[in-house]
């Protein structure tokens, strides 16, 4: 059989290889249009086609998926928390849930609030200085971790060493910084903290 071949990158593809190429591109954009992959900008590896339930919230107060903001944002989730069996309000369940990797919550209070019992139940288990909670938060293996920790000492105006207690004060700044620290922007307010706090 005699087979037209081109040379790419010093490799041998053939034209059957491209046409395929190209019909699975068709395909795949076929798909995106029908709403069966994530838009485009999405990353594949990060996020699934389930349908968010009818009561979604994301940040902006509208009902889509903010599939270009940062991940913690779109998920309504700023504290990026892994996905696991914990019961929390708000959560979404894993059929819904468009993240192949951490929980996803309805509204974004819920995210603060389950943010907020996080913190607070570690703080409340003897991790209760910056260190001890970002290296949980943010394993070196996956981030600067020494840049982390520096950044929400200087948010709280503590030093490494200082002792936390779970007051309302400390953690509406341990939100907020960690929020901003994995979301790249200052996305909790006064307002939603206060909010969360008090569906604790």
């Amino acid at each position: 059989m005699n087979k037209k071949t081109l040379f790419i990158s010093g490799g041998l593809v053939t034209t059957g290889a491209i046409v395929t190429t190209v019909l699975l591109i068709r395909n795949r954009n076929k798909k995106r249009r029908q709403g069966l992959l994530p838009p485009r900008g999405s990353n594949i590896l990060t996020t699934n086609s389930n349908q968010l339930p009818l009561d979604f919230q994301n940040w902006n107060g509208g009902n889509t998926y903010l599939s270009n903001a940062p991940r913690g944002i779109r998920n309504n989730n700023p504290g990026n928390l892994i996905y696991t069996n914990i019961k929390w309000n708000g959560k979404l369940p894993k059929e819904q849930n468009k993240d192949r990797r951490f929980e996803m919550f309805k509204a974004p209070v819920y995210g603060v609030r389950a943010m907020i019992k996080d913190l607070k139940h570690d703080i409340e288990k003897g991790k209760n200085t910056v260190p001890a909670l970002i290296e949980e938060y943010a394993p070196k293996i996956e981030n600067n971790t020494a840049e982390y920790i520096n950044t929400v000492c200087k948010d709280l105006k503590v030093s490494q060493t200082a002792k936390l207690l779970p007051t309302r004060n400390t953690l509406r700044l341990l939100t907020m910084s960690i929020a901003k620290v994995e979301n790249g922007g200052n996305y909790v307010s006064n307002e939603l903290f206060e909010r969360a706090y008090s569906m604790i």
